[in-house]
């Protein structure tokens, strides 16, 4: 398991390597392996349930999420693209290094009040455990955690129950928190019936960022 301290250290030897690699480098997504295990029976694979645990920061270290755990499947879309391609191929005690542009990302516009447009983000991603789709489903465990009475629909009650026991805001009181609601309903709600499906749910688009 990868020490919190090691995660910091790592964040800031790579932010400074990264100012110096110039713009050019803005367009393109970085995969940096920072520890790699000498046994690695098993590398990730699209359709594979990772469970990992990461942290986020702009490219000028300003924080975004501390140290969180996640579990998505590989290769379906429910995280962001940077993701999905630079996880890949990864062995479980493995940590990586992603620096994504905007375009594998979050693209033209912010996300809360934490992500600006165009924002450039590092995560750190360390795989703690690959599981097969059929051990829950293939379903990511933010889609639990916010579907509380289990009928594979979450309604904006839930929603609203899951960003306050989160602790996730859109700047400061109830007006700011609406639209951070209806902002989420209006991407996620593709048949605009008024629930967001499993399959409509994107994941760690609205669920932990």
């Amino acid at each position: 398991m990868v020490s919190p301290w090691v995660i910091c250290l790592a964040l800031f030897i790579a932010c400074i390597s990264f100012a110096q690699a110039g713009e050019q480098d803005r367009d393109h997504l970085s995969v940096g392996i920072m520890i790699k295990p000498e046994n690695c029976p098993r590398e990730t694979k699209d359709g594979d349930v990772l469970v990992v645990r990461y942290n986020n920061t702009l490219i000028d270290q300003t924080p975004v999420l501390p140290t969180s755990e996640f579990t998505f499947t590989l290769g379906e879309g429910q995280v962001i693209a940077g993701w999905d391609m630079g996880l890949r191929d990864m062995c479980i005690g493995e940590l990586r290094e992603l620096v994504v542009p905007p375009q594998y990302g979050y693209g033209e516009f912010p996300v809360g009040d934490k992500i600006p447009p165009r924002a450039l983000l590092v995560f750190y991603v360390e795989l703690l455990k690959i599981k097969d789709p059929e051990e829950d489903g293939g379903k990511p465990n933010t889609f639990k955690e916010i579907d509380v009475d289990g009928d594979g629909m979450i309604s904006h009650s839930e929603v609203a129950g899951y960003l306050r026991r989160e602790g996730l805001s859109h700047g400061e009181g109830e007006e700011s928190h609406d639209a951070m609601m209806q902002e989420i309903f209006q991407e996620e709600d593709k048949n605009k019936d008024g629930y967001i499906s499993h399959d409509e749910f994107q994941g760690l688009k609205h669920g932990e960022l």
